[in-house]
């Protein structure tokens, strides 16, 4: 990376965090949708479709995941390459941990609120 221009550099380094900023919203999508069909559903989701439901939005945000991890490389190597040029562009306090960590617990409790919204109400009570 030594060869290519500092501003190219610099741009391709937004365009990662672009890319990082992306794929989060996917996943809060993903897992706003999971969790509004599980509860409009509630009554009319049995067990085994809940279970596919979870391994369905499993998959999809550990794509999202590695497609993150990917991009983080990438931008660790331009990131060092720039911070060898005397250029420092690092994000901010713990943003980066912080954002892992809303990524596992949102995982885990969009799972959890799956099976935590069953029916059980009478449906003709408007309910």
């Amino acid at each position: 990376m030594d060869e290519i221009d500092t501003g190219y550099l610099i741009e391709l380094q937004y365009l990662a965090y672009q890319s990082i900023d992306l794929q989060f919203q996917a996943w809060m999508a993903t897992s706003f949708a999971v969790v509004v069909a599980a509860y409009t559903g509630r009554h009319d989701l049995g067990r085994n479709l809940r279970i596919l439901m979870v391994a369905l939005y499993l998959v999809a945000a550990y794509s999202l995941f590695a497609r993150w991890v990917s991009v983080v490389v990438g931008l660790d190597m331009i990131q060092a390459t720039l911070n060898t040029r005397g250029i420092d562009l690092e994000p901010v306090g713990l943003s980066e941990e912080a954002r892992i960590a809303a990524y596992f617990i949102g995982t885990l409790s969009t799972c959890i609120c799956v099976f935590i919204f069953k029916g059980g109400e009478n449906r003709s009570e408007g309910t």
